[in-house]
């Protein structure tokens, strides 16, 4: 049967290379079962062990090294779509999607690692073998996951210290899906009503950007996906990301990455 729809991608992997600076235009969930491990998140190290849970955003570069003992884990990939479809409770979501300064995604599950293995091996399970109903059953099954971590790491979960105002959400799913297209936050703001202050403070708060930089970085990481994806001119490139003038394009993408983007296409 077909793999299931509900998420991009699952799988159980236990390679022992190391994995070069990479990303996902997608969230991803990590479960380590085995090994020590360095991962490096948009610059920042960490040393994560067995029995860890890992939140990674859709918009952070990371790469891994092994430092001890066999690495074995199992890891999944959902859209921001598929993600809200299958998690509607936004304090379960914030692990993958706020990034307060100083915030630490690894969870360390060690008085539920049995049941946190068996629950990603059900959702690995429905996805490679989907049955009906296996959107809502992958769904069940990543929220008992994420309420057993919610309930061991609450502290640890990046919540607003104030009710956010579901336009909020709204506008970060607008941008996700109109990135490429010209977005003023003024008249996000009014399409919303709400006033572009509030806008602005409410989104940094909640994901660690303002709107400015979370179209920039969406643009960047899609012609990142391009760059590497495609053979298509500079330009072009430029264009289907959403810059209308390629030397801003060039200059944008050296500002965030460091390197130009005809470098960063030759070293990927």
């Amino acid at each position: 049967m077909p793999e299931s729809t509900a998420l991009i991608r699952c799988a159980y992997a236990d390679e022992q290379s190391p994995f070069e600076r990479h990303f996902h235009n997608a969230y991803e969930l990590l479960y380590i079962k085995s090994g020590t491990v360095e991962i490096s998140i948009q610059g920042n190290n960490f040393t994560a062990g067995p029995e860890t849970l890992v939140f990674i955003g859709k918009l952070e570069e990371h790469s891994v090294r092994i430092v001890s003992g066999e690495y074995r884990r199992y890891y999944a990939l959902f859209s921001p779509e598929q993600l809200e479809r299958l998690v509607s409770e936004p304090r379960l979501r914030s692990a993958f999607i706020n990034r307060p300064k100083n915030y630490s995604p690894f969870f360390r599950m060690d008085s539920f690692s049995s049941e946190a293995e068996r629950l990603f091996l059900s959702i690995l399970k429905e996805y490679r073998d989907p049955q009906p109903f296996s959107a809502d059953y992958i769904a069940a099954l990543l929220n008992q996951l994420l309420i057993l971590c919610y309930r061991s790491h609450s502290g640890q979960f990046p919540l607003p210290d104030k009710n956010v105002s579901p336009e909020i959400f709204a506008i970060q799913r607008y941008i996700e899906q109109h990135f490429p297209e010209e977005i003023r936050i003024s008249d996000l703001a009014a399409a919303h009503f709400i006033s572009p202050c509030y806008l602005s403070h409410s989104f940094r708060e909640w994901f660690g950007y303002s709107p400015k930089q979370y179209i920039m970085l969406n643009r960047i990481s899609y012609a990142k996906e391009l760059l590497i994806g495609t053979s298509l001119p500079i330009s072009e490139v430029a264009a289907k990301s959403g810059f209308s003038d390629t030397n801003n394009f060039i200059r944008s993408f050296k500002k965030e990455t460091g390197v130009t983007p005809v470098r960063y296409r030759r070293e990927r």
